[in-house]
């Protein structure tokens, strides 16, 4: 058996929208992109039709001034997450600019998605869960999951790779469980992730970087309440102040049965010292000023 590798790691985040590689994975980029691993944030859609909701406001209910017209609010929101993802240490952001109207598995957005993964060719992978909402009516996300993971086949053909590398990537793929929508179709199994990343260290980075999504109207106490209810309650159980969950594609192999370190030393902590462990951080950090947003 081969050595275990070392050395710095690529790491490739696909979504959907502009907004969803900080809501769902930006801790856990922040951290990676900390310790020297090389972020690329791959955006699907441009966003616009369904998540500039300030624009939305404007087109459905009227008030002043005219509608920004689609150019410039995607330009805007681009804007937004560049900015959100350089406070996350991250700039390697990429916009492939489809329609979010409408989102289908096209070989169009699969080609594209594979022409990325051929010049990266990430040792690990992060997108949606196909399954979400059960891959039916959906708001695009497993649409881009369904469209990552036929790519992440195409991009290891001859037609993407000149010179075919020693290893086929992603070695490993991480599926958001992030909340998405709410419905009857939600499937109980795309909401709970089998991997923990405790993100307590960098919350605050990642309020920030919400704070810079105002189309979506995060900044201030929406981002705070967001990030307490879902990423606060994600790592409630393992006394993980706050955390980020996923779920692996593939299995993972070991020689033995892991043991892991966290949950060894977990087992042997007195419920007190559990309890203590919980740091309520994120209701106390300051919204911007509406200067600021």
């Amino acid at each position: 058996m081969r050595k275990a590798r070392t050395g710095k790691l690529k790491l490739l985040c696909v979504v959907c929208h502009p907004a969803d590689a900080i809501d769902g994975a930006g801790g856990t980029l922040c951290q990676h992109a900390a310790r020297g691993d090389q972020v690329t944030v791959v955006v699907c859609t441009h966003g616009v039709d369904t998540h500039d909701l300030r624009r939305n406001d404007r087109v459905r209910f009227g008030g002043r001034g005219r509608v920004t017209d689609p150019v410039t609010a995607r330009d805007r929101k681009e804007a937004e997450v560049v900015a959100g993802m350089k406070l996350l240490g991250v700039t390697d952001v990429r916009f492939l600019r489809f329609a979010d109207e409408l989102l289908t598995v096209s070989p169009k957005l699969i080609e594209a998605l594979a022409a990325v993964m051929a010049e990266v060719q990430p040792h690990l992978m992060i997108t949606h869960n196909p399954t979400e909402n059960a891959g039916l009516a959906d708001i695009g996300h497993a649409d881009s999951a369904q469209a990552a993971l036929k790519a992440q086949y195409l991009a290891n053909t001859q037609r993407f790779l000149r010179r075919p590398p020693g290893r086929k990537f992603p070695a490993q793929i991480f599926f958001l469980t992030m909340n998405g929508q709410t419905t009857r179709l939600t499937a109980e199994g795309s909401r709970f992730g089998n991997v923990l990343i405790d993100i307590s260290d960098v919350i605050e980075r990642k309020v920030r970087a919400l704070d810079c999504l105002a189309s979506q109207y995060y900044p201030g106490l929406v981002a705070r309440k967001v990030l307490e209810d879902v990423n606060g309650q994600m790592g409630l159980h393992w006394r993980l102040s706050y955390a980020e969950s996923f779920q692996t594609y593939f299995p993972e192999s070991y020689r033995y049965l892991p043991a892991n370190p966290y949950l060894l030393e977990f087992a042997a902590t007195s419920a007190r010292e559990r309890a203590r462990r919980l740091r309520l951080i994120v209701p106390f950090i300051k919204p911007p000023t509406a200067r600021t947003r």
